[in-house]
């Protein structure tokens, strides 16, 4: 079954050029970065099949060309993917890795625009077909893009999603990672278990809630209810959020769970409910 899927899949690995590149940026963070574009070999250009954006976690991780049992899943049900290692991933570099702390939610917001941009672009994306998928940092990015985009997507899933790093870094089994992300070099000096209200505002500034108002995307919300790293209450907040605002969401909590939510009932089980999702809202 599995070959017979990849034998009807094909993908290329794109490279999509940094937007706006100013003489602040170094050279390696000047780079064009990488997607994954998977599709089907049967697609039209004149009909696409509708787009999964993806993106990891982390932020400092990457996605790779090798088999996945979850995408290719998704693959299956008829959507194409596109698998985004924005600026800040490894593999190109530690500049460009080192140039994503402390520009959270923009660099890596605008490095997703600009390659869902180039395969619309490319004629390979219907720009009313768009669904968006993260977790961790990908789910950070996935509520920032609906908040930020809020026209640009007709579904979106966070797992476990960095939704309020100013509720985060007091409640999270990594509070340092908050300031570096947060204020780049600099967080590693002013780090503090204290967190002064100065810097509350700031956590709050870079967060996906401060753009709350704006959401308009229906939105699968998935939590383990023992994540320590990203704490479930941030993922609570947003959605009650959404949900007082009016827009279309469902949180679905797996009670045994940490951060991966990868037990394999739960991993089954969060699949299932993507798929459904996406066929819901993005046909």
């Amino acid at each position: 079954m599995v070959t017979s899927l990849l034998s009807s899949r094909q993908f290329s690995i794109m490279r999509i050029p940094v937007r706006d590149i100013s003489g602040n940026l170094t050279k390696g963070a000047s780079k064009p970065y990488e997607a994954i574009f998977v599709s089907s070999k049967s697609q039209s250009r004149n009909v696409c099949d509708p787009l999964i954006v993806v993106l990891h976690g982390g932020p400092h991780s990457v996605l790779l060309s090798s088999f996945s049992k979850s995408l290719a899943f998704l693959s299956s049900l008829g959507y194409s993917l596109l698998i985004v290692n924005y600026r800040g991933s490894l593999g190109f570099g530690e500049e460009a890795v080192q140039s994503l702390p402390g520009k959270i939610g923009s660099q890596d917001v605008s490095d997703v625009l600009a390659a869902i941009d180039h395969v619309i672009e490319k004629g390979l994306a219907d720009p009313s077909k768009i669904a968006v998928l993260g977790g961790s940092h990908g789910g950070f990015l996935t509520t920032h893009l609906i908040g930020q985009a809020p026209d640009k997507f007709a579904a979106a899933v966070a797992r476990n999603p960095v939704c309020n790093l100013a509720l985060m870094v007091g409640t999270s089994d990594i509070p340092d990672w908050c300031y570096a992300e947060t204020f780049g070099d600099e967080g590693k000096s002013i780090f503090t278990e204290a967190t002064s209200v100065e810097h509350l505002d700031a956590f709050y500034r870079k967060s996906p809630i401060s753009h709350v108002s704006k959401v308009k995307t229906p939105t699968l919300v998935l939590l383990g209810a023992k994540d320590l790293r990203v704490p479930m209450s941030t993922g609570l907040q947003y959605a009650r959020a959404l949900k007082e605002k009016g827009v279309e969401v469902k949180v679905i909590v797996f009670p045994e769970d940490t951060h991966a939510i990868d037990r394999p009932q739960s991993d089954f089980e969060s699949f299932l409910n993507i798929g459904v999702w996406f066929k819901k809202y993005c046909k």
